[in-house]
C-alpha cells in the first residue's frame, strides 16, 4: 500500500510541477504584451472635427426675440380674454374658450419664464 502511495504522491508532484512550469510561461507571455495597433492612421485624427461650443452671444439674442415673441402673444391672449370676458355673462358659466385662453397664458407664462432664467 505505501508503494501505491509513493506513485499516488510522485504523479500529483509531477502533475503540479508541469502546470506550475507551464503558468509560469504564460506569466512571462503576459509581462511583455504586443502595443496595440491603432485603429485609426495618425492623419485620420485631423479630419474628425471637434464638435464646437454654442456661442453664448447667439443663444441670448436667440432668447430675446423669443421673449419678444412671446410677450406679444401674450398681451394679444390677455386682451382676448379681457374681451371675452367683458362680452359673456359670467354669473353662470365661464366658457371654454375663457379656459382655453387662461391655460395658454399659463403657458406662455412658463416658457417667458424659463427663457428668462436661462
Amino acid at each position: 500500500m505505501s508503494h501505491s502511495r509513493r506513485g499516488f504522491l510522485g504523479a500529483a508532484v509531477t502533475l503540479v510541477a508541469a502546470s506550475a512550469f507551464g503558468a509560469g510561461k504564460q506569466i512571462g507571455q503576459q509581462q511583455n504584451p504586443q502595443p496595440p495597433v491603432p485603429a485609426y492612421p495618425d492623419d485620420s485624427l485631423k479630419r474628425i472635427p471637434f464638435p464646437r461650443k454654442p456661442d453664448p452671444r447667439l443663444i441670448l439674442k436667440q432668447n430675446e426675440q423669443d421673449i419678444k415673441k412671446d410677450v406679444a402673444r401674450l398681451t394679444d391672449v390677455v386682451a382676448e380674454l379681457q374681451k371675452a370676458l367683458d362680452d359673456s355673462d359670467t354669473k353662470q358659466v365661464l366658457s371654454l374658450d375663457v379656459v382655453h385662453k387662461t391655460d395658454e397664458i399659463e403657458k406662455l407664462a412658463k416658457q417667458i419664464r424659463s427663457l428668462v432664467r436661462g
